[in-house]
This record gives C-alpha cells, sequence and structure tokens, in this order.
C-alpha cells in the first residue's frame, strides 16, 4: 500500500503542471494535457502499474518514442500493439519536473516575445 502513495497517475502529474503553466485557464484540454504527458516524458521516468498485482514497470524509451499520448495523458498508444494504460510518476519526481517545465516554458515564453516584437525586415516586392 505504501508503494501505491509513491505514484501518481499521469494525467493527474499533468493536470498539475497545467495548473502551473495555464492558471488563468482552468478548463484542461485533453490534447493539452497528452502534450503535457509528453513534455513531461521528458524530464522524469513513467511508470506503468499492474492493476492486479500494483507492481510498476518503467515505460521503456522505445515505447515513448514510438507512441503517443492519448485521452488526457492515460493511454500511450503504440502502433502494432496494445495501448499502455495505468501510467503513473513517481511523486517524488514531480515538483522537480514541474518546476522545470515551468522554467522551460517562462524561457520559450520571452524568446516568443522576444521574436515577435523584433523588428522585421520589409517585404520587397
Amino acid at each position: 500500500m505504501a508503494e501505491e502513495l509513491d505514484f501518481i497517475p499521469l494525467a493527474r502529474a499533468a493536470a498539475m503542471v497545467h495548473e502551473r503553466l495555464f492558471p488563468e485557464h482552468p478548463t484542461k484540454e485533453t490534447k493539452t494535457l497528452d502534450v503535457i504527458a509528453l513534455a513531461l516524458s521528458t524530464v522524469i521516468p513513467l511508470y506503468r502499474r499492474d492493476m492486479q498485482s500494483g507492481a510498476v514497470q518503467a515505460v521503456s524509451e522505445k515505447e515513448l518514442a514510438e507512441g503517443r499520448f492519448t485521452r488526457g495523458a492515460t493511454t500511450l498508444e503504440v502502433p502494432y500493439r496494445a495501448p499502455v494504460r495505468f501510467l503513473v510518476v513517481a511523486r517524488g519526481d514531480l515538483q522537480r519536473a514541474i518546476e522545470t517545465l515551468v522554467r522551460d516554458s517562462a524561457a520559450a515564453a520571452r524568446v516568443s516575445l522576444t521574436l515577435r516584437q523584433s523588428p522585421r525586415s520589409p517585404l520587397r516586392g
């Protein structure tokens, strides 16, 4: 039972990241959660929980590279095999991941803003 408390569903983790990144948008679109799950997968390991035994097993790099997150970060669909469900992350990794993604999103926003404000060369006709 203690092991169950050490992991939280990936969909919940993605929702927590969404709350930090977009506090002014309380509605969480499923596709947005899928993209956040992808971002999380780049900074922390993901696991699948065996619902019968409760054991967790790491999702492989190959599955992550070939698959795509769907259904609000609840499923990893990998071509030519059964979808990976019951995705979880280690609770201890989540805060670090949130801080990393918030920092990275702030840097990306600054770059985007800088690019939008930079003078553009006139079009030649």
